[in-house]
């Protein structure tokens, strides 16, 4: 059985296909992403996508956004804890696809004091990285910080550092006095120190951001990364204790250099780092293989 496994997400669509053995022999990408698409246009687009892949035998798995309330079909939240076996169990079947499809359900979770949270294809990512314990951080617009005991995922909490981070250097006050986003080393590590020593964390910091411009200890050009160190810096500070013993990065080298400085200011010595999208096609293949 031939098996293609589809990351859609909001605004691109990235498409793998399998070897026998897991192996990618070949991958695509799309910028019609399912927020760009209406219901309707969701089987087009996929055969479009896959054209010569599809074979009489060939198995789709679908996960991310596609998934969602405005997405293709809504594949309900699947509660934590969760391991492989339940999310291949509670995938759903699209009985409008132009081939063997089904979608990979995101997953909910509340913590001690019943506080909810969902996530939607960072749980194929989790089960990309082959980790049976530990915390898993996948940053990005809506950080996850995600538990991972016995092979299940079993909480997780979001952090809304990176959409705070555009919404304040671009449509607020602080980002008015900056210049450019050119990386300023120095600047973020500052940053990210005030955020981890301030028992307070980044929210009564943001405003330096532009004080320190008008005083004349911060450069224009260093906003912008002064900014990102203080978020990312307010995240871990928040999050800090649920990396003691280490964590694996799922994300971008670029991204993952950043949270790399912030965790080693926070004393994270054990930090490994795997791609997002070597995470999410080995999290597709093994979700694969139990419905195959």
């Amino acid at each position: 059985m031939a098996l293609i496994g589809v990351d859609w997400g909001s605004s691109n669509l990235r498409a793998y296909r399998f070897g026998p053995d897991g192996a990618v022999v070949d991958r695509r990408e799309s910028h019609r992403g399912a927020a760009r698409l209406k219901r309707p246009e969701f089987a087009g687009v996929l055969a479009e996508t896959l054209e010569d892949w599809i074979e009489a035998d060939t198995l789709v798995i679908l996960a991310g956004m596609v998934g969602a309330r405005a997405g293709w079909h809504e594949a309900a939240y699947l509660p934590c804890p969760a391991n492989p076996e339940d999310l291949a169990g509670a995938a759903l079947r699209v009985e409008d696809a132009p081939v063997r499809c089904y979608i990979v359900p995101g997953l909910s979770a509340r913590s001690a004091n019943g506080v909810a949270n969902v996530m939607r294809g960072e749980e194929t990512q989790i089960l990309g990285s082959h980790i049976a314990d530990g915390t898993i951080v996948l940053p990005g617009t809506h950080s996850k910080w995600a538990q991972v005991e016995g092979g299940r995922i079993t909480g997780f909490t979001t952090v809304m550092t990176g959409e705070m981070y555009a919404l304040l250097r671009n449509q607020s006050l602080l980002g008015q006095l900056a210049e450019g986003d050119a990386t300023d080393e120095g600047a973020f590590a500052l940053g990210a120190q005030r955020a981890l020593d301030d028992p307070a964390g980044a929210l009564p910091l943001l405003f330096s951001a532009r004080a320190e411009v008008l005083l004349g200890s911060l450069s224009p050009q260093s906003v912008a990364s002064y900014l990102s160190g203080l978020l990312i810096g307010g995240e871990v500070a928040a999050l800090r204790e649920r990396a003691r013993d280490g964590v694996m990065l799922i994300c971008s080298a670029e991204l993952a250099a950043l949270y790399r400085v912030v965790l080693a200011l926070a004393g994270v010595a054990d930090v490994r780092v795997l791609d997002g999208a070597d995470a999410v096609a080995q999290g597709l293949w093994r979700i694969g293989g139990l419905l195959k």
